[in-house]
């Protein structure tokens, strides 16, 4: 796939930043030249402080929707991990998108609270944390789900992303032309 983007979503602490750094890493290593967009980066670098309402977040996974598809059609492919849990974005996404993939990275809550390093997410947030205060809007028809949990690594995940693209122009699954 040389143009596109590939829209990696779960909750937060599921793995996303790490298994999309290895897609790029990987697809660099076989000479492409993915954009990274990630969605914890892009919050910081904002020239205001988005908050963490349902609406603050809509807004910002609009425009990083927006952001993917404007590189995309410059013909990069665009690798974007983050949450952004919502359908009507989802939907938009595929309409708007051409080579669009959508991975959904699945950790059970339970799962997410018993990783060291998120816990205090899941114990202690200040501020809204989808799946728990937030609604989550799954996925409707993700062309990838990974369950990233248990025996999984952010290898094989990547993995599974990297077997879903044909980096020689076509991807093998979702909506690509």
């Amino acid at each position: 796939m040389t143009a596109g983007v590939v829209w990696i979503t779960g909750l937060a602490g599921a793995g996303k930043s790490t298994v999309a750094a290895h897609v790029r890493d990987r697809l660099l290593a076989m000479g492409q030249l993915p954009v990274l967009l990630d969605g914890d980066a892009l919050r910081a670098m904002l020239p205001y402080t988005p908050g963490y309402s349902r609406d603050e977040r809509l807004k910002l996974a609009r425009y990083y929707a927006r952001l993917a598809r404007e590189l995309a059609e410059q013909g990069h492919l665009v690798i974007c991990a983050t949450v952004s849990l919502f359908h009507e974005v989802h939907e938009w996404n595929r309409r708007a998108i051409p080579g669009y993939i959508e991975v959904w990275l699945r950790v059970p809550v339970a799962q997410l609270r018993d990783r060291g390093c998120r816990t205090e997410l899941y114990e202690t947030a200040e501020q809204d944390v989808v799946g728990m205060d937030t609604l989550a809007e799954f996925p409707q028809g993700p062309d990838l789900v990974i369950d990233n949990y248990g025996p999984a690594t952010p290898e094989a995940a990547a993995d599974r992303i990297i077997a879903a693209l044909d980096v020689s122009g076509r991807s093998t699954v979702g909506n690509s032309p």
